[in-house]
């Protein structure tokens, strides 16, 4: 009974919207800005052409083939950039970086 009221804590601890408010919360101190990207085919669409196609993941590999330009890369690594261009496309200018220095003094833990 321990272990399952462990579990539960650490699922609870890591629900999305948790993790929203954190993210957005480290986003005010390192002077980013959260931009939630809807996350629809992004490992079925290639970072290159912008072509989304199931073909391109065969079975549940990590590698990424596109069928419409041949462009190769690790599934992850693509989603990512195509989440990244995602998040451009959806706003503004601004493309601050969580990897700045913090604007504000870290808390205290």
């Amino acid at each position: 009974m321990r272990q399952k009221a462990g579990l539960n804590r650490g699922i609870l601890d890591n629900c999305p919207g948790e993790r929203r408010r954190q993210l957005s919360y480290k986003c005010e101190i390192y002077g980013s800005e959260l931009r939630p990207v809807p996350p629809l085919h992004t490992s079925q669409t290639c970072a290159k052409c912008g072509r989304a196609d199931p073909e391109s993941r065969p079975g549940c590999g990590r590698s990424f083939t596109c069928v419409n330009c041949g462009h190769e890369d690790d599934a992850d690594h693509n989603a990512s950039v195509e989440i990244e261009a995602r998040a451009r496309r959806t706003g503004g200018s601004v493309t601050n970086s969580t990897r700045r220095r913090p604007t504000a003094p870290s808390p205290v833990s």
